[in-house]
């Protein structure tokens, strides 16, 4: 393809529509280039080797297991045999799954509501405590086994039934998701009912965490193959979840995080979840929510076993991370976020600081779009090089509204004007645009990150220097976009407008829209030159 650059008479460079075409295809090239890289830079993280501590962390008598990843810090407590701390590391993600992070903030919660990734059996007897024991130790993973000694496990039953719980973790060196096994076995010559029609067999229960922090939004989100289902109320969700199989499992998640439980075995499952309310009269009560996946009743032969397998995901909505563990749809992005967000993780590998990579991704996509741009003010200056002719038209047909049409069609025919070529680049462009705001409005990695005055790209600016800036970069724009004062008296309060809008959003969406203001300004006033010139 021939590409053609022409000079018009005042000497400006007129681009023709086949070199315009050429450079957004090297732009769209970039991007998948960009996507490709990103993806090739994640797969080659190296697995750091777990380290694994068996001692007695509590002073009960009993051993007590932490194991810490790249990523993690668990303690496993002989207690329930169940997680008991789970800590997310890495200076963006310094959280506590559990325990609750409200507690933290001096609200007092009852001790019965506390379930840290509990697996109990249906009407077996409280443990007195587990035998807790390093099974298996790899550089790329690490099993702990959480097992009842039998003389103090062993749920006798009025019958004399007798059943046992092994727990089985396998931890991942370089991810937030961890398998769970349960093992229940038949310790009698004779079957064994597990459970029963109203409350199942076996559950696993994760709450209140992370998730009960006043000031955050959270939701209930029902686990579907290849989907999710959320849901604000909880009545809603046990509705539904109550349908066995309706669900193969249960999560909440807020803007940064989840906390995913998820059978790995092919029972059918019920998912509920119910509220915990703080108690302290000194201060205003808090609610936060607690999940879990019921088992059915079952049998058990004499002698028998039965495993049964669930996958949980405690971490960051990193993209990545969840769609190693096919569940990328959790998180909120769509098909363009996702390429968006791998040329933001490219151009944060180049520069390492996400308030840099913003504005090279926020500058890519302008490129990108500027044809559109260039092609939508071409298009408005020709409507108004017509209007004239136009009001013309319409003093002379003013009695007749049909014939004004037909010679406003004419009219828009002779002279090569598309009465919509204003409006059509603009809605090409939202799309992408819409993309690139919800990327940087939920992307975890921009957490806790700094940027120049800015100490966090996920919270607000502390000085209200981009809001402002935001604000008077539009102000200005409105006096180069109109020369009518009626119209730009209408419009006078729009910058106050945008002051108040901005100014509560997260520094990286603020970022994006004041590099983008600059951007879109130049490209319109270089625009406006070639149009007028034409």
């Amino acid at each position: 393809m021939r590409i053609t650059r022409f000079r018009n008479r005042s000497g400006l460079n007129i681009y023709s529509v086949p070199e315009v075409c050429f450079r957004v295809t090297l732009l769209v090239s970039l991007f998948l280039f960009c996507s490709a890289f990103a993806l090739h830079a994640q797969a080659e993280t190296q697995a750091v080797a777990p380290v694994v501590k068996i001692e007695d962390l509590d002073g009960d008598g009993f051993n007590d297991a932490m194991v810490e990843t790249p990523l993690l810090r668990v303690i496993f407590s002989s207690k329930t045999g169940s997680p008991s701390v789970l800590y997310l590391k890495g200076k963006s993600f310094e959280e506590n799954i559990y325990p609750p992070a409200i507690q933290e903030m001096g609200y007092k919660l009852p001790p019965e509501s506390l379930k840290p990734f509990i697996g109990n059996l249906k009407g077996m007897q409280e443990p007195a405590g587990f035998n807790i024991e390093l099974e298996e130790q790899a550089v790329d993973k690490v099993v702990i086994r959480a097992t009842a000694n039998t003389s103090l496990l062993a749920a006798e039953k009025s019958d004399g039934e007798s059943l046992t719980l092994s727990k089985r973790y396998t931890i991942h060196a370089n991810s937030y998701h961890f398998n769970v096994e349960y093992l229940v076995t038949n310790l009698k010559d004779q079957l064994v009912a597990v459970g029963d029609e109203l409350s199942g067999a076996m559950s696993l229960t994760y709450g209140p965490g992370l998730f009960m922090d006043p000031f955050g939004p959270s939701s209930l989100i029902g686990l579907k193959p290849g989907a999710v289902e959320a849901f604000s109320d909880v009545t809603k969700l046990n509705a539904d979840g109550a349908v066995a199989g309706a669900f193969n499992g249960i999560g909440l998640r807020d803007q940064y995080f989840c906390v995913l439980l998820e059978s790995d075995s092919p029972i059918r499952i019920n998912a509920s979840a119910f509220e915990v309310t703080s108690e302290d009269p000194k201060r205003s009560a808090q609610s936060g929510k607690v999940i879990s996946c019921l088992l059915p009743s079952f049998n058990l032969g004499a002698k028998e076993s039965r495993t049964f397998s669930f996958k949980i995901y405690a971490g960051p909505m990193l993209l990545d991370h969840l769609s190693s563990i096919n569940r990328g749809h959790v998180s909120e992005y769509g098909f363009l976020s996702t390429i968006l967000l791998r040329i933001l993780q490219f151009f944060y590998g180049l520069l390492p600081n996400y308030g840099l990579a913003i504005i090279l991704l926020t500058i890519v996509v302008r490129m990108v779009l500027y044809p559109l741009t260039l092609k939508q003010t071409k298009s408005m200056a020709q409507m108004q090089k017509i209007q004239p002719m136009v009001q013309d038209l319409k003093d002379r047909h003013k009695d007749n509204p049909q014939k004004f049409n037909e010679e406003v069609l004419r009219l828009y025919q002779k002279n090569n004007v598309n009465p919509l070529g204003g409006c059509l680049p603009l809605l090409l462009q939202l799309p992408i645009l819409i993309a690139l705001y919800n990327t940087i409005r939920i992307a975890v990695e921009l957490r806790k990150t700094p940027f120049l005055w800015i100490a966090d790209l996920s919270k607000g600016d502390p000085l209200l220097i981009l809001p402002i800036a935001i604000a008077a970069l539009m102000y200005y724009q409105q006096g180069k976009m109109s020369t009518d004062p009626q119209q730009q008296q209408m419009m006078a309060f729009m910058p106050m407008f945008m002051f108040v809008i901005t100014w509560s959003l997260p520094a990286g969406l603020l970022v994006y829209w004041f590099a983008s203001s600059v951007l879109g300004l130049l490209q319109q006033l270089q625009a406006n030159r070639i149009s007028a010139a034409l």
